[in-house]
């Protein structure tokens, strides 16, 4: 009877579980934080297992939490896996108020290592879904050997119980590995459908509905001393598509997107506004800093782009900078703003920076 309820509540802890996978993988969260969270719900799952556990002898129980670590490491790598470990032993050591023994630890800790080594076999097997979760399964399920090696006598029940698990192993990899292959795949395609709602489809920065909402979150930033706005606009791009043609002002632009991503910081935004036209937002900067960015910002996207196999292309920009000072420019005043120093920077011959502070 106690077996049975193990087995109903495991598979309803899955089911939970993966519910849990699917929402916090649809956040627009990183993915070591991602991993990081769920984690921690793994470890919670596991947790769980291990209070309705079945014990096999006096200090000795087993239950189905090596399935939670396992999986843990099959679908969120080490770290994931080491989240979850951690929180499983914290409460293993809580329950059974005593050390953990060697065995028990050893166990969790080679599931933890089974669960995020199966990616990369599955991988190199050319495994399906179907027998990827079973090898899995099989991984998760090796620790159990430590079985032969326990103090207890040897009546013939502690083998039936590993085959009992062993059974649960397989059963709920396939049911909790379709779960969470479900739950991401949908998250996956939820994810692709925002960055392509929110991104330049030839360049891969980011699109013109995003402004706004960069703008926003820049504008929002606790104890941000303001934030710098450049519109970057590629020098005499009519002439390359004239004379090269589109395809080769196609790969100028994508040379342009990839040098502002990485001239700008990891937490500036790069925005394609349209035509040969950029912007590029920078949070948490002060007036003078957002001048010294414009003209660094300028010299850095002054290159020589290879068309073709022959054809070597001088390209330069001009740069129109403002500043925002926190919480009192809107986006319209700034860009106006921007774009009047850009104007500017063209008139007095192009392949310049201008800063002008907002009224």
């Amino acid at each position: 009877m106690a077996l049975i309820l193990h087995l109903i509540n495991s598979f309803s802890m899955m089911g939970m579980i993966a519910l849990i996978y699917g929402s916090v993988q649809r956040l627009g969260l990183s993915r070591s934080v991602r991993h990081l969270l769920l984690g921690l719900a793994f470890g919670f799952g596991a947790s769980v297992q291990m209070m309705q556990s079945i014990a096999v002898a006096p200090g000795i129980i087993v239950d189905s939490r090596a399935l939670f670590i396992g999986f843990a490491g099959a679908f969120l790598g080490p770290l994931g896996a080491t989240v979850a470990l951690l929180v499983s032993v914290l409460v293993r050591i809580s329950l059974v108020s005593a050390a953990m023994p060697w065995f028990a630890f050893g166990s969790m800790a080679a599931s933890a290592l089974m669960g995020s080594l199966w990616p990369v076999l599955r991988h190199r097997l050319g495994l399906g879904h179907f027998a990827g979760l079973m090898l899995l399964a099989v991984m998760i399920s090796l620790p159990l050997v430590v079985l032969a090696w326990l103090p207890v006598s040897r009546t013939g029940s502690l083998e039936a119980l590993a085959a009992i698990l062993v059974l649960l192993n397989l059963t709920g990899a396939l049911v909790f590995g379709t779960f969470l292959q479900r739950e991401r795949a949908a998250a996956q395609r939820e994810r692709m459908l925002l960055t392509e709602t929110q991104t330049d489809p030839l360049t891969g920065v980011l699109n013109r509905r995003s402004f706004e909402r960069r703008f926003a979150e820049a504008d929002t930033l606790a104890r941000s001393r303001g934030t710098a706005l450049m519109i970057v606009d590629i020098d005499h791009f009519k002439r390359v598509n004239d004379t090269h043609g589109h395809e080769a002002g196609d790969h100028v632009l994508r040379a342009m997107a990839e040098q502002l991503r990485r001239a700008v910081r990891p937490g500036d935004s790069v925005i394609r506004l349209g035509g040969e036209e950029f912007a590029v937002l920078m949070p948490d900067v002060d007036a003078l800093e957002a001048g010294r960015a414009a003209e660094r910002l300028q010299r850095m996207l002054t290159m020589n782009c290879r068309i073709g196999e022959q054809t070597l292309m001088d390209v330069t920009v001009s740069i129109g900078a403002t500043h925002l000072p926190p919480g009192r420019v809107d986006l319209g005043e700034a860009s106006r703003t921007a774009d009047g120093a850009l104007y500017r920077a063209k008139r007095e011959g192009r392949a310049r920076s201008i800063f002008e502070a907002c009224a």
